[in-house]
């Protein structure tokens, strides 16, 4: 694949992109910096970014396409985990683990004033995944003893319907919604990735067992009628694959773009997005798209 390369600079608040013909692209990078990797969600034609900065505070910001980025918040709340984003009835719903290792949910109508706060009693080592399906809001977790929760809420305030799996991670598990459809997906304690699916929420089944392994959480999203699963691999690079049912997986694209976090997918209109960290001592956060889930700039 060849693209044209893109260099960004933080300026006023704003990312701007300069532009040279004919060199290698290897997408978006921010002057931003996480020890984690990102979290990314869509509202209202906007695609918003979310991190936690080496402060160990919560920043957010939004664009349009995925190139151009701004209206960057820092907010007070800190986590020694990276948050996660999702959206609901034309709202933002932000949800990480506290210093203290309990989860909390925030919510906001235009993605720069968060309010509502709600701390749960559920604790984990590890960062949350939250997303909609039907009406309601579905968060995942890791709990102290590595088995893997859910909890849903039609309005971000009030969580209940607790189903503990005997599935168990080390580390952050990804959810997705897809044709009406839950799926979940997890590092195994023996490294390989996992799938699972629901329709309810409640009763979890079809287990699948990839050879794929990683060290850290994958991502997951729905697009153009598929799932595509996300995850760095052992080597460090991320990869990606894809599915129309969530049993079998095919088309593997391995990226020369390396990170030592957990990779995230989301969708917006046409476009595919990936987010990830850089590895060791470039930290940056990066950002890659796609049309087709197979070519990335």
């Amino acid at each position: 694949m060849r693209s044209r390369y893109l260099k960004a600079t933080l300026t006023a608040g704003c990312l701007s992109l300069l532009l040279a013909a004919g060199v290698e692209a290897q997408g978006v990078t921010l002057e931003e910096q996480s020890q984690w990797g990102p979290a990314l969600a869509y509202l209202n034609n906007n695609i918003f970014l979310g991190w936690t900065g080496r402060d160990g505070k919560i920043n957010i910001m939004r664009s349009a396409e995925g190139v151009d980025w701004r209206a960057k918040i820092t907010m007070e709340e800190k986590s020694e985990r990276p948050p996660t984003l999702a959206s609901l009835n034309d709202r933002l719903f932000l949800a990480w683990t506290g210093r203290d290792g309990k989860i909390n949910i925030m919510r906001s109508e235009d993605g720069i004033d968060f309010r509502g706060k709600v701390t749960l009693e559920e604790q984990s080592k590890v960062e949350p995944s939250l997303v909609s399906l039907e009406g309601r809001l579905y968060l995942v977790w890791t709990g102290r003893d590595n088995k893997i929760n859910i909890m849903r809420s039609s309005d971000g305030i009030d969580w209940g319907g607790k189903v503990i799996l005997e599935e168990q991670s080390e580390e952050s598990p990804a959810l997705a919604s897809h044709e009406g459809r839950l799926f979940i997906s997890w590092t195994g304690r023996d490294g390989k990735i996992n799938i699972m699916r629901s329709s309810s929420g409640i009763d979890w089944g079809g287990k699948v067992i990839l050879e794929e392994q990683s060290n850290v959480g994958p991502g997951l999203t729905a697009f153009n009628g598929r799932l595509f699963l996300a995850w760095t691999g052992r080597d460090d690079k991320i990869n990606i694959m894809r599915s129309s049912e969530g049993i079998d997986w095919g088309g593997k694209v391995t990226l020369e773009d390396q990170s030592q976090d957990s990779p995230i997918l989301t969708q917006l209109g046409e476009r595919l997005y990936l987010g990830f960290t850089g590895r060791g001592g470039n930290q940056k956060l990066n950002i890659r798209r796609s049309s087709d889930g197979i070519d990335w700039r």
